[in-house]
């Protein structure tokens, strides 16, 4: 067992030390951080916070009762990451024109004489205003429509449908709630599922080399004197799996921050309200970590049956292929998520992770199906590993030449002192 983790320690620092690694570690960091401040950059270009006026020629707005601040109680749904814009009355609409012309104002509005009849109200700038202003006159003008109703239900009805379904609480998914104010927390599933494949394509180079480098230059023949194939194999799949890890470690800090910084500190609506039900990631934690492993081992396979590092790497795709293929079917699953073709790819790995992911952010999935695909994919991963074990004593009777699967398929694998025809 030591000599175990000797392997997967070995693997693991020889990984995860390359300046390749580092590099594509701080890479995501980056690229969010450069998105959220292209994000803060947009909405600050916008957010301008100049007064606008307003002419009323119907008598409308002869109260002038100030419409609610965006955000302002619990039941009101309209955002509050906008700024207030004030709004300033002018008598007639040349007062308005020499406002805006001189820069005190940044547009104008001018409500007809015949409101009530046409809805007819014209807008006057010089160059477009924020959406906001649009927005928080609209809400002015619905509120003073309002003013022979209680100034709490003119307030809610300006503040708009807040509309959330629920999912009953009858199984794994269930109990959640989508709304406008936490979308996103719905996708959380969704995401640890496209992270597997981002993981699964970020460490193909490593899993395709864990053992044909060993092979292409001749070391293998010095390992096995000190270490069982059993124990290099499952080693190396190990210590990769651990680098697989930092990397989405870094990534989960990255999104916590990112969630932080720019809900909190920056105010970007669509990353505020964000909560991570633990119960849907330890869900998708059962399907995802056997899959994962046992496409690591898959991979390791490949590389004990090839003769070089770039012939193995060529055949990564044959991998991706059936992880993101529930995503070309995303509509059918979406359209019926209970269908027998759901509840099949929910059950086959590796199509079960992406399957899990989508039908848990979108709808509840029986507990069964969950526990029968970690089931498969654990069983998957055994086997996995007992294949990558096997083709690596294999691999060591053919140097030079490709390992036939065939052979490696076959009832018994040939001993060491004799070659399988």
């Amino acid at each position: 067992m030591a000599k175990f983790w000797l392997v997967a320690w070995y693997e693991f620092r020889r990984h995860a030390l390359r300046k390749q690694f580092i590099w594509a570690l701080l890479s995501v960091p980056g690229i969010i951080a450069l998105t959220i401040g292209m994000i803060r950059l947009a909405v600050a270009l916008e957010d301008r916070s100049d007064a606008v006026g307003y002419v009323d020629q119907s008598g409308v707005l002869e109260r002038a009762i100030p419409a609610p601040a965006p955000g302002s109680k619990p039941d009101n749904p309209v955002s509050g990451s906008g700024s207030v814009v004030p709004l300033v009355a002018y008598p007639d609409e040349l007062s308005a024109r020499v406002a805006l012309d001189s820069g005190e104002i940044q547009a104008f509005y001018m409500v007809s004489a015949d409101y009530r009849e046409t809805k007819r109200v014209q807008l006057f700038y010089i160059e477009p205003p924020a959406g906001v202003v649009y927005q928080q006159f609209q809400r002015f003008l619905m509120i003073n429509l309002l003013d022979d109703l209680p100034a709490e239900v003119a307030a809610r009805a300006v503040a708009g449908s807040n509309l959330a379904v629920r999912w009953p609480d009858d199984g794994p998914g269930g109990g959640r709630e989508f709304s406008q104010s936490t979308f996103l927390n719905n996708f959380v599933p969704l995401m640890i599922g496209m992270a597997m494949v981002a993981l699964v394509m970020f460490a193909s180079g490593y899993l395709i080399s864990a053992v044909a480098e060993e092979k292409e230059n001749r070391t293998m023949e010095v390992l096995v004197t000190s270490v069982s194939p059993d124990q290099l194999v499952a080693g190396k799949v190990v210590g990769i799996l651990a680098v697989m890890l930092v990397q989405l470690i870094a990534w989960v800090v990255t999104g916590v921050l990112a969630v932080w910084i720019g809900g909190g500190w920056l105010n970007i609506e669509a990353l505020q309200n964000v909560t991570v039900d633990l119960r849907l990631v330890g869900l998708m934690a059962l399907v995802a970590v056997p899959t994962l492993v046992m496409i690591s081992a898959l991979m390791t396979a490949v590389g004990a049956t090839v003769t070089e590092v770039q012939e193995g790497q060529q055949v990564t795709g044959l991998f991706i292929i059936p992880i993101v293929l529930p995503l070309w079917l995303l509509q059918v699953i979406l359209e019926r998520p209970d269908s027998p073709l759901a509840v099949a790819l929910t059950l086959i790995p590796p199509c079960s992770v992406i399957t899990t992911s989508v039908r848990l952010g979108f709808t509840s999935v029986p507990g069964w199906q969950i526990a029968v695909g970690s089931a498969i994919a654990t069983v998957g991963a055994l086997v996995s590993l007992w294949l990558a074990a096997r083709a690596f004593r294999l691999g060591m009777l053919q140097y030079g030449k490709a390992l036939n699967w065939r052979h490696l398929l076959a009832p018994a694998a040939a001993g060491p002192g004799r070659r399988s025809v």
